[in-house]
């Protein structure tokens, strides 16, 4: 397995205390080390088949195709890759125009993860996201339509302000939609991030834990009765499209 940073993103997220950077003046560069650095690691996996490969961040949908194809043809070049390999990349819904999806179909890219986090606009705007709710529908159902057939969103539960009835309408949004896999993360508050100066300074409530685990309740209720196998602790899939990239972290694979 190969896992690909991209340390770079759009806007800064109220909640997300990852190393990132909003100037994207060394995208190219960045990439030249990565190719650099897959030479390098050439020998790491010694003779076996990589299996998946996944572009994680950050941003990795900031990357145009000349950039993935420079990343792709430097894997080939040291790496032996499983016809059948997983390769996923990471995207925000503002990213995902239709002529970025058309593109990025013409990549090996097969899997797409797609940071929705909420179909609320509220939601979106106390965490500062780039896009909105119609982004977040429309990303899924082109990404759907260009022909990407093993996709995954993100969702978050226990924000502040997000009832029972709002989780459950993002829950019911994303099972209405072409996906094939859900990953949903407990809100946690950083120190040094936006979010925890605003629950500080009295703007926003603190997260609460009977609340984040009454979503958990119906987050597990409502994946088992939608067909979604809850195969790890975050993540729920149906038809056996479990994230082999992320199993394979579980099964201490190289």
């Amino acid at each position: 397995m190969i896992y690909i940073h991209v340390p770079f993103c759009r806007k800064a997220c109220s909640y997300c205390d990852f190393h990132f950077s909003v100037n994207h003046n060394k995208i190219n560069e960045l990439v030249d080390a990565i190719a650099l650095e897959i030479e390098l690691r050439k020998d790491y996996l010694e003779t076996k088949i990589v299996n998946t490969i996944y572009f994680g961040g950050g941003t990795p949908s900031l990357l145009d195709n000349h950039h993935l194809e420079k990343i792709f043809s430097t894997i080939n070049k040291y790496f032996k890759i499983d016809s059948d390999a997983e390769i996923t990349l990471e995207a925000n819904p503002d990213d995902l125009t239709i002529e970025k999806l058309e593109a990025l179909k013409q990549t090996p890219i097969n899997r797409l993860s797609i940071g929705v986090q909420s179909f609320f606009k509220d939601d979106l705007k106390l965490m500062n996201r780039a896009h909105n709710a119609e982004m977040a529908v429309a990303s899924v159902m082109d990404a759907a339509k260009v022909g990407f057939n093993n996709i995954t969103i993100d969702l978050i539960y226990g924000i502040p302000g997000m009832d029972n009835e709002k989780w459950k309408q993002n829950l019911l949004i994303a099972f209405s939609l072409p996906v094939q896999h859900l990953s949903c993360y407990n809100l946690t508050v950083e120190k040094k991030t936006a979010l925890n100066k605003m629950i500080r300074d009295g703007i926003v409530a603190d997260v609460n834990d009977e609340h984040s685990a009454n979503h958990f309740r119906m987050l597990m209720d409502l994946a088992e009765q939608n067909g979604f196998d809850h195969y790890e602790i975050s993540n729920f899939a149906k038809g056996g499209c479990y994230s082999r990239h992320n199993s394979s972290y579980w099964k201490n694979k190289h």
